[in-house]
């Protein structure tokens, strides 16, 4: 169960809004048409084969919040990103979340990826979790880039971990950070430079 109030509706920098908000059981076919959607190039370096639409029934019809907390950005009824926070329960690892996200290319560059993780930090924050983890190919300087706006670093690279649909291997960047440096880093960042393309309409910002 989340205790954040959701839907949220955002203001992203170009003026556009979308709304934040989980992922529910009647998402399947939304959410399988963004995935259909991206290029093959952005599917390439997904964990699991999203153009699967019962794979996609799956997470929608299990959703378990103590496992993977799933948030959408809808422009309108069309889902234009997912982030997903990742949990673990048990182990080594239990004090550490690990962020997953991708977008619609057409909102990309628009603060759309940090409005989704800005959500993702504050729910890690919620349940307890003191680190996150962020996993993205070392030169697909976007994403690099985007995590960094955020605050989370360089913590190691693995070398040759992945491959592109050229059979090319690639590096694996893993990013990390403290969930309270990242907390405060990313409530700095919008206070001083975004708050007019972040502010909730009717929430007397």
């Amino acid at each position: 169960m989340l205790t954040t109030a959701y839907p949220k509706t955002v203001r992203l920098k170009d003026g556009q809004e979308v709304v934040i908000r989980p992922l529910v059981s009647d998402d399947t076919d939304r959410l399988h048409s963004f995935f259909v959607s991206l290029p093959e190039e952005d599917r390439m370096y997904l964990r699991d084969d999203v153009t699967d639409v019962g794979l996609v029934r799956q997470w929608t019809e299990c959703i378990d919040f103590d496992r993977v907390i799933p948030l959408l950005a809808l422009d309108g009824d069309e889902v234009v990103g997912d982030g997903t926070l990742h949990l673990s329960s048990y182990g080594w690892a239990q004090h550490v979340g690990q962020l997953r996200l991708v977008t619609a290319r057409s909102f990309r560059h628009k603060g759309l990826g940090v409005v989704i993780t800005r959500e993702l930090v504050a729910l890690a924050a919620e349940r307890g979790l003191e680190k996150l983890e962020a996993h993205v190919i070392e030169d697909s300087r976007g994403a690099v880039k985007m995590f960094e706006t955020v605050g989370f670093k360089k913590g190691a690279v693995l070398e040759g971990m992945v491959k592109d649909r050229g059979g090319q291997r690639r590096n694996l960047l893993i990013m990390v950070n403290d969930v309270s440096n990242l907390s405060r880093i990313m409530e700095d960042w919008i206070q001083d430079s975004m708050v007019p393309a972040f502010r909730v309409p009717g929430d007397g910002a």
